[in-house]
């Protein structure tokens, strides 16, 4: 029995809407959703400070310009990963649960210090991990963001 085009490709058009139906429509169920801590924080900066999407989430970078000590690396590292902390708790999420972390650091010469913070944070299972120098607004010494799972 011989098979035209049309039915081989008819047949391989039935077979992919069975084979990926429930796949589109978890995808058509998957939303943004637009979070924050702090809801009501000014000035209201043009970048969402965390979005879920499905059962991950994305936070922003935390910068340490608000830090205790704004020129101690390890005090700005634990601010910036407390204010992660922060919008992961409000996501429904946690430290534990991060999958990928991002360091962009002012001076370089910080990571070994900036490292001992992060380790003592990620102590057990430890994220994959980007760090970067980089020039940081508004004089901070370092910014992390992070992708979490929910």
């Amino acid at each position: 029995m011989s098979m035209t085009r049309r039915t081989l490709a008819s047949s391989a058009a039935a077979l992919g809407a069975v084979a990926f139906t429930p796949f589109a429509r978890a995808a058509a169920t998957l939303r943004k959703k637009v979070l924050a801590a702090n809801p009501n924080a000014t000035p209201k900066p043009p970048y969402s400070p965390a979005v879920a999407y499905g059962n991950l989430v994305f936070v922003s970078g935390k910068a340490s310009y608000n830090a205790t000590d704004p020129k101690d690396i390890r005090v700005c590292t634990k601010y910036a990963l407390d204010e992660v902390a922060k919008e992961l708790k409000n996501a429904g999420s946690s430290m534990d649960n991060v999958l990928k972390v991002q360091v962009f650091l002012r001076n370089i010469d910080d990571y070994a210090a900036m490292n001992e913070v992060f380790a003592a944070t990620f102590a057990k299972e430890p994220p994959a991990r980007t760090t970067v120098a980089a020039i940081i607004p508004r004089e901070s010494l370092v910014e992390i963001d992070v992708v979490a799972y929910l």
